[in-house]
């Protein structure tokens, strides 16, 4: 016991160090100062607000100078006001989106009404974003896409449907009936109907007419051009051809109303012409006027003298390109959707197959008869 604490405080022999020389280096790097670096370290990029649901208010002051044609302004301002009105106070949540799409699915609406509003809705927290404003809880997502896919397939066949077209036989019966008192609203009538109809112009485009936008040319056409529109919101701009005798009227009613500038088609209180535009929903008022004046009893809108100068397009055999272009459509998918009677009449089946003679009929049913007899065998078991 004795040993062992002997050991165990036995001091270690001291060992000489190798004397080597120890350089310390010192070495003072001088950072060049940079903009950057007076400046305070930056937060995360953050939205300027954090609003905790959309707010109506504010997606309405901010439609106002969104990039959309002013009947779409109008067209999401109204969906999102009554929406708006049925939530009565409720925050929009995709939930309640949902509600609201069974509620108008239990009204009879149809499925382009609830497409609006969801677009509507969608829109409003787009821009929102847009402008600074973070949502926290999003105003539409897959509760409301999966109401709104249902609906589209279960009311597939509401709706009052399309309204009639107004094909350029129509137009033109439009155009003589309006312009035979021969007086100055009859007249501007006629030249607005003839442009409507020859240029494919929606009615928002003919209201924005100039009488600067119009070119007449050597072969008495003329050419309007079409400074802004619902698919080209940025004015690159469109040119409309004006056939003659639409041409003729239009400048039957320049020289009538004295127009060198300014808007071209005005209101006409009286026999007196006005300074100012006519509005959008004064041209449809217009055409529903004046087609039940010519005798055309089926329902028609602003969009009739365009639809159907496309399915006279097609009936004349132009293709659904040259429409497209014609109609400054961005997608195929609508022309294709107005013509498709037209475009099944003049298909394959009816080139091919609606052809026959009537000694190719003849054989055809002596055949299918004899085919279908039982006593030729076939399928016939005694």
């Amino acid at each position: 016991m004795r040993a062992m604490s002997r050991r165990l405080h036995r001091l270690p022999e001291a060992v000489a160090p190798a004397e080597r020389p120890i350089a310390v280096v010192f070495v003072v790097a001088e950072t060049a100062r940079t903009p950057e670096a007076d400046r305070p370290p930056e937060a995360a990029t953050a939205p300027d607000k954090v609003v905790p649901h959309l707010d109506f208010d504010l997606a309405v002051r901010l439609f106002e100078d969104a990039a959309m044609a002013e009947n779409t302004r109008r067209t999401y301002v109204g969906q999102l006001r009554r929406y708006e009105s049925w939530l009565d106070g409720r925050p929009p949540t995709d939930r309640l989106l949902g509600g609201y799409l069974g509620v108008m699915y239990d009204r009879g609406l149809a499925p382009p009404s609830a497409v609006t509003a969801v677009a509507a809705v969608k829109r409003a927290a787009l821009e929102s974003a847009r402008a600074g404003h973070e949502i926290a809880e999003p105003p539409a997502g897959g509760l409301a896409a999966r109401r709104l896919e249902r609906f589209r397939r279960e009311g597939g066949g509401r709706g009052r449907g399309q309204a009639g077209p107004l094909r350029w036989e129509d137009a033109d019966r439009m155009c003589k009936c309006a312009e035979a008192p021969e007086d100055p609203r009859g007249i501007r009538d006629a030249a607005l109907i003839g442009v409507i109809s020859s240029a494919l112009l929606r009615i928002a485009e003919a209201s924005a007419l100039d009488a600067g936008d119009v070119s007449f040319q050597d072969d008495r056409s003329a050419h309007v051009t079409i400074r802004r529109s619902k698919t080209d919101q940025h004015g690159v701009g469109a040119v409309g051809h004006i056939v003659p005798a639409a041409a003729a009227r239009l400048r039957t009613w320049m020289d009538t109303a004295g127009i060198e500038s300014g808007p071209l088609f005005r209101p006409v209180p009286g026999r007196r012409i006005g300074k100012t535009r006519l509005g959008p929903d004064a041209v449809r008022a217009v055409i529903e006027r004046r087609a039940a004046q010519a005798g055309i009893t089926r329902r028609v809108s602003g969009h009739s003298l365009r639809v159907g100068a496309a399915q006279s397009l097609v009936e004349e055999g132009a293709s659904l390109v040259d429409v497209q272009v014609a109609g400054r459509w961005k997608s195929s998918s609508m022309p294709a959707y107005y013509v498709r009677n037209q475009e099944a009449s003049r298909g394959a089946v009816a080139r091919l197959r609606g052809g026959a003679e009537e000694g190719d009929e003849t054989n055809e049913k002596k055949v299918a008869e004899s085919a279908c007899n039982p006593r030729n065998g076939g399928d016939n078991v005694e």
